[in-house]
């Protein structure tokens, strides 16, 4: 079995703006697509990935550089055997500095493909399922303190007990009065954190900080830069989750072994592709770090993928995942289901990543490569 063709498309992608610093400091709304990825052999076997770039005022990343990296490192793996995918992915990592975009998606596709060659699950094929089903996040996005209320008491009804609190679009005080009011209301066994997209300055977060202190809000990536960040853990004590400054499997051990690491959001883009992905959970298993494990967004192909990977780790180390079916577009015909604030692969999730990709919902590929 050999490699004999690589396909893209671009699939169009509306994701919405986060009234955050962004709306204010940002006049430029970027198009965004997915990108995704079809790996044919000659047997007629097929992988699927995809990646939905962030805009690159968010993440220093670009759609098109995307599309344009696994373009440059396709020749690696045409006509090459696919099983195991490590030799091909060691060749891609040597040959293509970061691009954790590209990455993503061309290793997603590997992955799904080497595990149906082999028959199996691709939990199966990473370390083996240890968990039955996984808390799923609700983001309660920036509006006013009835909208943000509101919103909150319906995600609860409806069963989520994972809260992703949207902070930081306006004056330290009005964060103060959300994280205050929220906080007091958190029922046995619900989890709450802030996250201001990294908008606060350090003098804003010790204020925030301590002005809520005795509720131990956890915040999300408070500052622009990982120093920041820690910065406001030593003077605060805060709990902090640590997101888009994760950029490395070295970076998370940096941030454990200085003490700013309580949680950790893995954006597989930002972090630098699957298998750093892997790489980080591999430490996380060892120093007891919870985990999110995501992308900037997706469809159902990304959100099999990520399930896959953390149904691999105990439930107390599953912090919450994310929902990329329910506002995407239906690229996948049989999605995962959230139910009830929680998601879980079936018994017989079938082979690589157990997705049906609709093909007739991809549009014409902008790109074919095949092997000679």
């Amino acid at each position: 079995m050999r490699i004999i063709r690589i396909t893209l498309y671009s699939v169009p992608i509306d994701v919405g703006m986060e009234l955050t610093r962004y709306v204010a400091s940002q006049t430029m709304d970027p198009a965004l697509d997915v990108l995704v990825v079809k790996i044919e052999t000659d047997t007629g076997l097929a992988g699927w990935g995809e990646v939905c770039s962030a805009p690159p005022y968010y993440l220093p990343e670009l759609s098109a550089g995307a599309r344009e990296a696994i373009l440059h490192v396709a020749p690696l793996a045409l006509g090459r055997e696919p099983c195991p995918p490590a030799a091909i992915m060691r060749d891609v990592s040597a040959a293509l500095r970061g691009h954790g975009n590209a990455k993503t998606a061309l290793e997603m596709a590997l992955w799904d493909l080497a595990a149906r060659a082999y028959g199996l699950p691709l939990v199966d094929l990473w370390e083996g399922r240890v968990n039955d089903s996984l808390s799923v996040l609700s983001v309660i996005r920036i509006g006013s303190r009835e909208e943000m209320l509101s919103e909150f008491e319906a995600r609860r009804a409806e069963g989520y007990s994972r809260f992703q609190i949207k902070v930081g679009a306006g004056e330290p005080h009005g964060d103060i009065e959300i994280i205050r009011t929220t906080g007091e209301m958190a029922l046995p066994g619900e989890r709450l954190w802030y996250d201001p997209n990294r908008a606060w300055l350090v003098d804003d977060a010790v204020r925030i900080v301590k002005a809520t202190a005795d509720l131990a809000p956890m915040i999300e990536n408070p500052c622009e830069s990982y120093e920041e960040c820690r910065a406001v853990a030593r003077r605060t004590g805060c709990r902090i989750m640590l997101d888009e400054a994760l950029d490395s499997p070295r970076r998370f051990l940096e941030a454990a072994n200085d003490g700013v690491l309580d949680v950790a959001s893995l954006k597989t883009s930002c972090v630098g592709g699957i298998e750093a992905t892997r790489a980080a959970m591999g430490l996380a298993r060892v120093l007891g770090v919870p985990l999110r494990i995501e992308d900037y967004h997706g469809t159902g192909i990304l959100l099999s993928c990520v399930v896959h990977l953390a149904h691999t780790l105990p439930e107390n180390l599953v912090f919450g995942l994310y929902d990329y079916v329910s506002d995407g577009p239906p690229l996948v015909k049989n999605p995962l289901k959230v139910e009830k604030g929680r998601v879980r692969l079936p018994d017989r999730p079938g082979p690589g990543l157990g997705v049906e990709v609709d093909e007739s919902l991809l549009g014409s590929p902008v790109a074919v490569l095949e092997a000679r």
